[in-house]
């Protein structure tokens, strides 16, 4: 039985089926919720610690947010409240009583993340529910059997510290039921380098009673008892994966060039500090995009300004004189922050977000450019600053005021070596691909966010379980909007770089490339396989690959068009 969803981590794996579970009893119950809390966010300390030991910085960050979450006041609060307010408890409330309430109040806290139906917020989501489900195990005294031999983990929704729990080599790959390229999970499969597939419906009602599956992370499927001729053409793809990747590594640490030379530039996105070593260790030639939400999410007052200056220092030194593109806080009604006291917004991915902040909450953004400006000021390569959401050319004007009004409230030596700071755009919205032209008279770079432009060009919810296979960034309307913005960029002769899925997408990187793109970035974990793709190919091949990928009328025809031409030289 074959099933297809979102291929979320690379490679393909096969194995015996390991079915997550809420867990069972052990007689060691622990009935009060603040204690149970407290032993949750130890736990993930020392996950966080042994993940960290093993050289997976970013992960380890994960679950440190995680013990931090697990003694929310606000969590603990609710319990409380709840506990106070149910006349049906018994005193004092036994075990499954205070089990129940905990579950109760973390599901209602990540349903109202998850309702806002944006893919970054619902791993946050995600890592509630994740809490919650262990404060829950500990007050009424279960243990999930991990797997004991290598296995390939089948879930609705595997909870990103129970993966990072199993052990090394038991974990072959991972199928979800739910879930998307952003998710935890799929995360954590990229960082241990291990095949996944997200968003399959149907996965858990097919699984029945099946003993072997496949994850095929590259082409989307998940195979139940896959039958001897399948095994062999599994086997095969293995056997291409391992050369492939042999080859990729053996690439790692040179720059990212055709066959016949021609240079682009292979960067990595983060959304912390702790994420530079992986970039580093795959090779980045920098950073295409530092996400900067992680200061300000999770907690109950924005990060001072120098909190947020010496984490941008930490990434632009690391780096040194690579590039280094900081985007400025991409949060507003979708992602919504308690301290901003945003009003819920019955469209938020078309409201008050990104750089439309500045008209309700302009310090926040002044702010955040004076920490840009401070944490470059002694470095050797300026800093490059990018504004999110940006749609019209008076968002631009905006842009350019609020840098200027920032750095005249710095002192004046900060100043002088501020002003090398570079100021981009994200090109994620129709209307600034239509005016491209004009907006690249007005700042040095673009990157286009390919995530979000498919999202509105397709007019289609990237989140939505029935659409998100539909959300190809492949599609030709996609990379006409795409050429399109390369074309209104070069009149200018400013930069242009792509810092969605579709840059670490190996086919969407050769046709990029052919475009005539400079500078891709993505996950560090695919900076191998997109290294290799453009190697092997020359720049006459790849804008052939390009101009036939324009003509097309389906993803599935570009993806065809792009594989069939895609032999090494």
């Amino acid at each position: 039985m074959e099933l297809s969803g979102i291929a979320a981590a690379p490679g393909v794996a096969i194995g015996p089926v390991w079915r997550h579970a809420a867990g069972m009893g052990t007689g060691n119950p622990v009935p009060d919720a603040h204690v149970a809390a407290e032993r949750a966010s130890t736990e993930l300390m020392a996950l966080a610690a042994r993940v960290r030991a093993a050289g997976r910085a970013g992960d380890a960050a994960i679950f440190e947010a995680q013990a931090m979450m697990a003694l929310d006041p606000m969590l603990l609060a609710a319990i409380a409240d709840r506990a106070a307010r149910d006349p049906s408890l018994s005193t004092p409330p036994t075990p499954d009583q205070v089990a129940a309430l905990v579950e109760a109040v973390a599901g209602e806290q990540a349903d109202t993340i998850a309702a806002l139906e944006d893919e970054r917020l619902a791993a946050r989501a995600a890592d509630v529910r994740d809490v919650g489900a262990r404060i829950v195990r500990i007050v009424a005294g279960r243990s999930i059997a991990l797997p004991d031999v290598p296995s390939i983990a089948i879930a609705d929704d595997l909870p990103p510290s129970i993966a990072a729990e199993i052990d090394d080599g038991k974990l072959l790959g991972i199928a979800l039921e739910r879930g998307s390229v952003t998710s935890h999970a799929a995360i954590l499969a990229r960082g241990l380098g291990i095949p996944a597939v997200v968003g399959t419906r149907g996965l858990l009602p097919a699984a029945g009673e099946h003993r072997m599956a496949a994850v095929d992370g590259d082409a989307g499927r998940v195979i139940f008892d896959p039958t001897e001729d399948e095994l062999r053409a599994l086997k095969a793809v293995v056997e291409q994966r391992h050369a492939a990747g042999a080859a990729a590594r053996a690439l790692r640490g040179q720059p990212g060039q055709t066959a016949d030379g021609h240079r682009i530039e292979l960067l990595a996105n983060i959304g912390r500090p702790e994420e530079v070593d992986r970039a580093l260790e795959a090779g980045a030639e920098g950073v295409g995009l530092f996400r900067t939400e992680f200061l300000f999410v999770g907690r109950a007052a924005a990060p001072s300004e120098d909190e947020q200056a010496d984490a941008y220092r930490r990434v632009l030194e690391a780096f040194g004189e690579r590039p280094v593109v900081i985007r400025l806080l991409d949060v507003g009604g979708d992602k919504p922050l308690p301290y901003l006291r945003l009003a819920p917004e019955p469209n938020p991915f078309l409201g008050i977000r990104g750089l439309r902040l500045a008209h309700q909450h302009r310090e926040v953004l002044l702010e955040q450019v004076r920490a840009i400006a401070r944490a470059g000021a002694a470095l050797p390569v300026a800093p490059r600053l990018m504004a999110p959401m940006v749609a019209t050319i008076e968002d631009v004007e905006l842009l350019h005021e609020l840098v200027a009004a920032a750095l005249a409230e710095l002192d004046r030596r900060t100043v002088a070596r501020a002003a090398r700071l570079e100021v981009g755009i994200m090109i994620e919205v129709p209307s600034a691909v239509l005016l491209a032209a004009e907006l690249a008279q007005r700042v040095d770079f673009f990157s286009i966010g390919s995530n979000d432009l498919t999202q509105y060009v397709l007019a289609m919810d990237r989140t939505h379980p029935e659409l998100a296979s539909a959300a190809d960034a492949l599609h030709p309307a996609v990379l006409r909007a795409i050429r399109a913005t390369v074309d209104g960029a070069a009149s200018s002769g400013i930069e242009v770089a792509v810092c969605g899925e579709l840059g670490g997408d190996p086919l969407g990187a050769l046709v990029l490339a052919g475009f005539g793109i400079g500078s891709l970035s993505m996950d560090a974990g695919r900076l191998d396989d997109v290294r290799l793709a453009l190697s092997r190919l020359t720049l006459a091949q790849l804008q052939d690959i390009a101009r036939a990928a324009l003509a097309a009328t389906t993803a599935d025809e570009v993806r065809s068009i792009v594989r069939a031409n895609s032999t090494p030289t």
